[in-house]
């Protein structure tokens, strides 16, 4: 039976299908030039098998299986190569293969599978030393997305807990305090502190809320999460310090790529000829058969 932690749709595009770009990542113990004939790792039932492909399906498993050591993931590999093309010529002889439905599916899984190689090979050739300059220039003076703020907050459970809370808050109690005796967090026995965080790190509506918050205020509407209510005091702001252009190269590369696949698919789709219906017009036809 084939291994379920290699069971990944090993079809999927989705940088083609959003106009993002999955990069490749590289597998450098096992990968070979295509020019050299990689060695056969398996034969089955007379059909050869190379290291290349074992090296695709290590670089397309997850990440934290990916990072295992190569000799515990080598016999596994092999494994999911055996299983399915046995299991796929025993599809063949069934007859399963001459199915349209069947023959359309594994033909757009190929088509997946060479855009995905083309349309990275395309990126990679598109990217210049100047967009990579140009889009670390444009990381740095970015200071919003680098913004910080350190917050507290005083968690409850109900609406009315919270306004009383903001209430106490106006009438000049403080903030600290009033979260040791009143929060359910466990950041209450702390006076709610929550540290220095950026955008990201909290559920949107608690996110949205502080950020809005200058320094040293407090929000006057309670703010609720699956958590409970808020009530949420910014303390300070700061810029974080960007990355040098060796750490930002990798964020720099996927940042152009997903520019550039959707600059050169819209290339291509200027010089299609496409007719497409929309999702009314094929429920009329279903409707009318």
């Amino acid at each position: 039976m084939a291994r379920p932690v290699f069971s990944s749709n090993p079809f999927r595009l989705a940088g083609l299908m959003t106009g993002a770009v999955m990069m490749l990542a590289s597998f450098p113990a096992l990968t070979q030039d295509t020019q050299d004939t990689p060695p056969v790792v398996v034969t089955i039932n007379g059909e050869s098998f190379t290291l290349n492909l074992l090296g695709n399906l290590a670089n397309q498993l997850p990440d934290d299986v990916r990072r295992q050591p190569l000799d515990t993931l080598f016999e596994s590999l092999i494994d999911d190569i055996i299983d399915t093309r046995l299991a796929a010529d025993a599809a063949r002889a069934s007859g399963v293969a001459d199915n349209p439905a069947i023959r359309e599916i594994a033909e757009r899984a190929r088509d997946r599978i060479l855009a995905e190689v083309w349309l990275n090979q395309e990126i990679n050739a598109r990217i210049t030393d100047d967009m990579l300059e140009q889009s670390y220039n444009d990381l740095v003076a970015d200071t919003e997305s680098r913004t910080e703020i350190r917050a507290r907050h005083i968690l409850v459970d109900t609406k009315e807990d919270a306004l009383a809370a903001i209430s106490r808050l106006d009438e000049g109690e403080d903030f600290a305090a009033l979260a040791v005796e009143l929060s359910t967090g466990p950041s209450g026995p702390n006076g709610g502190e929550l540290g220095y965080f950026g955008r990201g790190a909290m559920v949107p509506s608690f996110e949205v809320a502080s950020f809005g918050l200058a320094r040293d205020s407090y929000t006057k509407e309670p703010v609720q999460t699956q958590f409970g209510w808020h009530v949420i005091k910014v303390e300070d702001r700061r810029v974080a310090p960007a990355p040098s252009f060796e750490e930002a190269q990798d964020q720099l590369r996927n940042t152009i790529s997903v520019k550039l696949a959707g600059v050169i698919l819209a290339e291509l789709r200027g010089k299609a000829e496409i007719t497409r219906k929309s999702y009314e017009e094929m429920r009329a036809i279903q409707q009318a058969q």
